[in-house]
């Protein structure tokens, strides 16, 4: 069968293009399992399923999820996706962001290619989760995940920074005062993840895309957090 040159919804902003060819080989993907927490409703093989944590594998009949209740959903694979895409290629989801919602549209397992199971029209953004091997104990490190992320607005011990709190006009939270560090992990996990007045959910940079923390990235963050009381 003869390959097949279009351009995937998110590499369209790297390369301008990539090569997709028909999915016809059984990989080294398939029987990989791997799973991350989905912070909101998305769409997946024309079902809108909840947020939640997800574990995905690839099968011969397509793209499985399964939610953390065990239900099962299978979506069928429009196209195997290749590319210069190192960023992706460490496993990532993306997301179209069209009509109000999102729609799963790209999946690239770790150290692997990518499928496609949804192709939008242009004219949209993006969302990027990065996934895991379940038999990985990948992610940044919660000190790394820190500096590159709370410290610019909470200093770099969490103190505090001036031109922050002139930017945002409030003073922003000291992560080594009682006040917060009287918060319970899940409540600082649900800062991180969904933002809180004038703070966005926090999103790392890695690559020139930005997406939010992977679950073990936050976990590593709160704890380096607890390290900073006063």
């Amino acid at each position: 069968m003869p390959e097949i040159r279009t351009q995937s919804s998110l590499a369209r902003r790297l390369v301008g293009f990539i090569l997709v060819t028909f999915f016809l080989a059984t990989g080294s993907a398939f029987g990989q399992l791997v799973r991350t927490e989905i912070p909101y409703e998305f769409t997946f093989a024309a079902k809108v399923l909840p947020a939640g944590a997800y574990t995905f594998s690839l099968t011969t009949s397509g793209l499985r999820a399964q939610s953390a209740t065990g239900a099962i959903f299978t979506a069928p694979i429009v196209t195997r996706l290749h590319g210069p895409t190192e960023f992706l290629r460490e496993g990532s989801l993306v997301f179209d962001k069209t009509g109000g919602g999102h729609v799963l549209s790209e999946v690239w397992m770790p150290l692997t290619d990518g499928v496609l199971l949804h192709n939008a029209p242009k004219g949209h953004s993006y969302d990027i989760l990065l996934i895991y091997g379940l038999d990985q104990n990948s992610g940044v490190s919660g000190k790394v995940a820190f500096d590159r992320t709370c410290a610019r607005c909470h200093g770099p011990a969490g103190k505090g920074d001036p031109r922050a709190d002139k930017f945002f006009n409030t003073k922003v939270p000291r992560l080594n005062s009682a006040e917060v560090q009287a918060k319970s992990d899940s409540e600082l996990k649900e800062i991180i993840k969904q933002g809180s007045g004038v703070m966005d959910p926090v999103e790392i940079d890695e690559g020139g895309f930005r997406h939010r923390l992977p679950l073990q990235s936050i976990d590593g963050v709160i704890a380096y957090v607890r390290t900073l009381k006063q």
